[in-house]
């Protein structure tokens, strides 16, 4: 019976494990926009809290901050982009890294023995 439900588990601890870094994520997507916003506002981005973003969004979308759509939508896309892009181009890079043989670095100069096995001298 315990074997039977081994998959089970897996599939659901990796199913809130993914829930879980997707939520992690959009939190910090979410704060590197309000801190976007801040300094595309030429304001410190270090007092941005966490829902400066979407309190301007909102704000825009009901008329309470005219000309402020496009720094709305590139301080979020910019956040999305960094919280998600960072850590993807990462594993990119190190599954990228892990198959392949270092190029340089690795050759030598043969040894007397090992030049007399190879019988060239």
């Amino acid at each position: 019976m315990s074997g039977t439900l081994a998959p089970v588990w897996r599939v659901t601890i990796l199913t809130l494990a993914i829930t879980i870094g997707i939520y992690v994520g959009l939190a910090a997507a979410e704060w590197l926009a309000s801190c976007m916003l801040y300094a595309s506002m030429h304001r410190n981005p270090i007092r941005a809290s966490w829902s400066t973003w979407l309190d301007a969004l909102v704000a825009w979308y009901d008329g309470r901050l005219p000309n402020m759509g496009r720094r709305v939508a590139g301080a979020g896309l910019m956040g999305l982009l960094v919280a998600f892009g960072g850590p993807a181009l990462a594993v990119y890079t190190w599954l990228e890294q892990a198959g392949r043989r270092p190029l340089y670095g690795d050759a030598r100069f043969a040894n007397d023995a090992e030049i007399r096995r190879a019988g060239l001298l």
